[in-house]
């Protein structure tokens, strides 16, 4: 919980859009009385929302920042916390800066030298040697965690990325769902048409047997009749014997 009394530095450098070597930058604010701790916040959005930077420093009041940064031209935000009392106070003013490279920040430096006062006074911090420190964010959240402080921050690609792929999973379990009852459908019916042509053929099969077995009249007018087959074959046989016999 933020202390509504606990003041807040002045943002010293580097302040209005000026131009900052992105792969090393130096940041200088203005010291506060009795803290016990400053906290310093880089960020490509004034909201702060996804810092790129978010470590204590101590009681430093010039912090540089080595090879964190893009030097493509891009324009970065940052502010000053400090602790008192254990409670972090009300944030600085916000300041923004472009990161470019080294040749575009020293460029830009003799450029706004003679009406940028805040520029010399970087220079300086840096040359009498004003404790600095190069940020390493694995051994920032180490010593955060041992201060009893836990380092939830999560970037918001990294959450997309994560829903993109639990959506992606469903989908891909859906559609495997849906191919799955289709082919057991298909196995459905193939088997039922099946099970209808066997026992279509069955009963054809007995239709045939039935009327092999039995005694019909086709048609009377003709003297057409239906006798069963193994009679029919009998006759058969009795006449051709009966016509191969020797007559008397």
């Amino acid at each position: 919980m933020a202390s509504d009394d606990a003041p807040s530095p002045s943002p010293i450098t580097p302040v209005d859009a000026i131009s900052a070597d992105g792969s090393e930058v130096t940041f200088v604010w203005s010291s506060v009385e009795g803290v016990e701790a400053y906290r310093l916040q880089v960020a490509e959005t004034a909201r702060f929302d996804a810092p790129v930077v978010d470590a204590e420093v101590g009681d430093q009041t010039a912090v540089t920042v080595g090879n964190q940064l893009p030097t493509d031209g891009g324009t970065f935000f940052w502010r000053v916390l400090v602790e008192k009392e254990g409670d972090w106070g009300h944030p600085s003013p916000v300041e923004s800066f472009v990161a470019t490279t080294e040749a575009e920040a020293e460029q830009g430096r003799a450029e706004a030298s003679d009406e940028e006062p805040v520029t010399e006074l970087a220079r300086a911090a840096r040359e009498q040697k004003i404790t600095t420190e190069t940020f390493d964010f694995e051994d920032q959240i180490e010593k955060e965690k041992e201060r009893g402080v836990a380092y939830e921050g999560v970037a918001a690609t990294q959450i997309m990325g994560v829903s993109a792929s639990i959506i992606t999973v469903i989908l891909i379990a859906i559609a495997i769902l849906f191919g799955w009852f289709g082919q057991v459908s298909q196995s459905e019916e193939q088997a039922a048409a099946e099970r209808m042509q066997y026992r279509d053929i069955k009963e054809a099969e007995m239709d045939a047997a039935q009327e092999l077995q039995q005694y019909e009249v086709v048609d009377e007018e003709e003297g057409t009749y239906r006798i069963p087959i193994d009679r029919a074959m009998d006759l058969i046989a009795t006449e051709e014997y009966q016509k191969r016999q020797p007559s008397e």
